[in-house]
């Protein structure tokens, strides 16, 4: 029994050194134990990372480009194009008669221009409407009994002339800014328009003696208004008797309306 069981623990003994041997064998050479393999680091530098166009790559002193940014797209609307009206045309002193055409137009009167006012007889209101933007004048005298003046007044547009036309020609065919005097009485003898500019209107007030005062002279004072465009010219006559005759006022009222244009 001794010599059996000697024996086995010196067997046991020899496995164990054995197995201390190996160990010691590994280490000693620097192996790594299989199953636990280690990968060294790498020593082989990196590539650099690519650039882009217009990007810095952290080392340039100069200052970083800037993008190009594009323009915003205007976003097409369905709003109408606003339009614009002509110019209003500017007044001229080509657009007023001359002395010598008044002459020519009513001969032997001895008619010429003078600086001398001469009022109509339906007032102010009957020359000019609202709004006026540029005014002309010149007056006409025979140097007698008789006088005259054309009136030119521009509009800021088309709207404006036509009111303005409109407002003329209603306060000379009413005529109240001067009643005739007590023994006398007025009424309206031409009434008519003429193929003239954009519109032209004759109109004539008489003025004339009641039977209670036959010794009183009558008078007449015609008018002839005319709109081209944006502009207005009034004639206004006024004298004693039956005025400018009426064939020679309308001459006076085409010369007028063809310099308008």
């Amino acid at each position: 029994m001794y010599g059996r069981g000697m024996r086995r623990a010196t067997a046991a003994a020899g496995l164990i050194v054995a197995a201390l041997g190996l160990v010691a064998c590994g280490n000693e050479d620097g192996g790594t134990p299989a199953g636990n393999a280690v990968s060294s680091p790498s020593t082989t530098p990196s590539a650099s990372p690519s650039v882009l166009p217009g990007e810095s790559t952290g080392t340039s002193a100069g200052p970083t480009p800037e993008r190009s940014v594009p323009e915003p797209v205007k976003t097409p609307t369905m709003a109408p194009t606003p339009t614009t009206q002509p110019a209003s045309v500017r007044l001229r002193t080509s657009m007023l008669l001359t002395g010598s055409e008044v002459a020519k137009a009513d001969p032997g009167r001895g008619w010429i221009a003078t600086t001398a006012s001469a009022d109509p007889i339906c007032g102010p209101s009957s020359t000019r409407g609202n709004g006026v933007r540029g005014s002309l004048n010149r007056n006409f005298t025979t140097e007698l009994d008789a006088s005259g003046g054309q009136w030119v007044t521009r509009y800021d547009d088309v709207r404006a002339a036509k009111a303005a036309y409109a407002k003329i020609v209603a306060t000379i065919k009413s005529c109240k800014a001067l009643d005739p005097a007590p023994t006398h009485a007025r009424k309206l003898t031409e009434n008519r328009t003429l193929p003239l500019g954009d519109a032209t209107a004759i109109l004539r007030w008489y003025d004339y003696p009641l039977p209670s005062d036959p010794g009183s002279e009558p008078g007449g004072f015609p008018y002839a208004v005319t709109r081209e465009g944006t502009v207005v010219s009034v004639l206004a006559f006024r004298e004693m008797g039956d005025g400018v005759k009426p064939a020679n006022f309308e001459k006076l009222a085409r010369a007028a309306g063809a310099r308008l244009g």
